[in-house]
């Protein structure tokens, strides 16, 4: 009796589809993994609590509220108009978006490992 070959494979950390894994041994390069952590690390700058996009934000809306709602000032007038502002924070996210949309896609040929489940 043949039995035919298993199309997943086991390995420590769950069940994987046993050619998508051995065409990735042959092609994915996992340093790359490390590359993407020290990228991130340097995103931390920008995100942190204090002084990043969060309170950028925050600035906006004041300044927001200011224009759009009549309220009085919430803090003092800066260097850039309000336009500018949203600008910059709308560039800053778009460019953040495509580091994170790079960092799936960096990351999605390990979750085509899923085995097929002969649905």
């Amino acid at each position: 009796m043949d039995l035919p070959e298993p199309t997943f494979q086991v390995t420590p950390y769950g069940d994987v589809d046993a050619k998508r894994l051995e065409s990735l041994r042959d092609s994915f390069d996992t340093t790359s993994l490390l590359k993407l952590v020290d990228r991130l690390d340097g995103l931390q700058a920008r995100l942190k609590p204090i002084g990043g996009i969060r309170d950028d934000l925050l600035r906006l809306h004041g300044m927001a509220h200011t224009v759009l709602n009549g309220n009085p000032l919430s803090r003092p007038s800066g260097d850039l108009d309000i336009w500018e502002e949203a600008a910059e924070l709308a560039n800053e996210f778009r460019d953040l978006a495509k580091v994170f949309l790079q960092a799936a896609e960096q990351v999605e040929p390990l979750a085509e490992l899923r085995p097929d489940q002969g649905d």
